[in-house]
C-alpha cells in the first residue's frame, strides 16, 4: 500500500511523526483518504505509539538516580578498556537475547490477574449495578462525561470508540466497591459483539497486562490514578488498538 505511493517504511513512520516535508505529507494524505486499509494501518501505528507513550510516561518523569549521575560525571573508562566495535556488537547481541528472554518469560508466565480483573469480569457477566444509564441513539458520548467522572471520583471522559467500529450502548455504575465507586462502559460493534471498559480509582500501582481469560481477551491498564480493565472477544492486535483508544479517550 505504501509502496504504491513510493513511500518506504521509514517515510511511513516519518509521516506519522509529522516529519515529512509538506509536499510528501500532502501526497500521503491524498492517498490516505482514498485507501481505507492504509488509513487503518496508520491509525494502528498511531494507537501503538500513543500506548507506548502512556505506558512509559511514569518512567520518563522519574528523576535520574543520584548514584547514576555520580557514576556518569565522576568516572572515565581507562584507555585500555575502550570498547572495540566487535565488543559493542557482542554487548548489543547479549542485550537482544536478554530482551527476548524477558519477552518469552512474560508470554508464558501466568498473568497476575488480581482483584480488579475479577471485579470487571463479574460485572460483565453478573452485573448488579446501582444505576444503569441507557444511551440514546446517536448521542454524543461526551454527554455522559459528568456522570462517569462522578462515579469514579476522577475527571475522566467517556471514550469514543467509533473509529474502531464500536458504539456506546450503556453505562453501569457501581457503588461501594474497593477504592470507591466504579463504572462499566458497554460498547457494541455492527455485529452486536460486546466490548466492556471497567473503570475505578487505582490503588496507586502502575500496571499494563494483556492476556486471555474465560474465552475473552483482557487488557489491564493502570496508572497512579485510574484502574481500567477492557474485555472482549477480539484478537490481540484489536485489543491493543481498542485499549489504546479507550485509555487515551478516558484521560485526554
Amino acid at each position: 500500500m505504501s509502496g504504491e505511493l513510493g513511500l518506504n517504511e521509514s517515510e511511513l513512520h516519518a509521516f506519522i511523526d509529522g516529519a515529512l516535508d509538506a509536499a510528501r505529507a500532502h501526497a500521503f494524505e491524498v492517498k490516505l483518504a482514498a485507501d481505507p486499509a492504509l488509513a487503518a494501518r496508520v491509525a494502528a501505528f498511531r494507537a501503538d505509539k500513543e500506548m507506548l507513550k502512556r505506558v512509559y510516561a511514569p518512567l520518563i518523569a522519574r528523576p535520574i538516580p543520584e548514584k547514576w549521575l555520580a557514576l556518569a560525571h565522576g568516572s572515565k573508562p581507562p584507555a585500555r578498556a575502550a570498547l572495540s566495535w566487535r565488543m559493542v556488537g557482542s554487548i548489543a547481541a547479549a542485550i537482544l537475547l536478554l530482551v527476548a528472554g524477558v519477552a518469552a518469560y512474560r508470554s508464558v508466565r501466568p498473568p497476575q490477574s488480581g482483584e480488579i480483573v475479577q471485579a470487571a469480569l463479574d460485572a460483565r457477566t453478573h452485573a448488579m449495578p446501582s444505576k444503569i444509564i441507557a444511551i440514546e441513539m446517536g448521542a454524543d458520548a461526551q454527554r455522559y462525561d459528568a456522570a462517569l467522572s462522578k462515579a469514579v471520583a476522577s475527571p475522566v471522559k467517556v471514550p469514543d470508540l467509533g473509529r474502531l467500529g464500536y458504539r456506546l450502548a450503556a453505562i453501569r455504575l457501581y457503588s461501594g466497591t474497593q477504592n470507591g465507586g466504579a463504572a462499566e462502559l458497554l460498547y457494541r460493534d455492527s455485529k452486536e459483539r460486546l466490548f466492556t471498559l471497567y473503570v475505578r480509582r487505582s490503588n496507586g500501582a502502575a500496571r499494563f497486562d494483556q492476556f486471555e481469560r474465560n474465552g475473552l481477551r483482557v487488557c489491564v491498564w493502570q496508572d497512579e490514578e485510574l484502574s481500567t480493565v477492557m474485555a472482549g472477544n477480539v484478537s490481540t492486535a484489536a485489543m491493543q488498538r481498542l485499549a489504546s483508544l479507550a485509555y487515551t479517550g478516558l484521560t485526554l
